[in-house]
């Protein structure tokens, strides 16, 4: 089961974070738990992640969900859904280069195109 902690922080102290966080391309809370624990679970995956798309040929349309084909249905759903957010505004800050997102399909789900600057 989950645990819940609760920090406060100064308005000072929380505008850092913030910008922090938006530049890493992550929530405020996947930050704090990066710089807390060495090995998340996020982590993990999103390393896996960025690998995994680094082998898709040039010209392929795809969405995490396929890249981590098999593995998808043992992540978290929470990590599932920081995974898509982080990815997303990685590739609209342009740290993962070559990746364009386009558009999302019926059901919601982000689709990115391998092979453009």
């Amino acid at each position: 089961m989950a645990k819940l902690i609760q920090v406060s922080f100064t308005d000072d102290e929380y505008n850092e974070l913030e910008r922090r966080a938006r530049d890493s391309g992550v929530s405020i809370t996947h930050f704090i738990k990066s710089r807390v624990l060495e090995n998340t679970e996020f982590q993990k995956w999103f390393s896996e992640l960025l690998l995994r798309v680094e082998r898709i040929p040039t010209g392929t349309n795809f969405n995490i969900k396929a890249v981590l084909a098999t593995d998808w249905i043992n992540i978290n759903k929470g990590v599932r859904l920081a995974l898509g957010r982080a990815f997303y505004n990685h590739v609209i800050a342009g740290k993962v280069t070559g990746v364009k997102a386009t558009d999302k399909d019926s059901a919601n789900t982000q689709w990115y195109v391998k092979g453009v600057n």
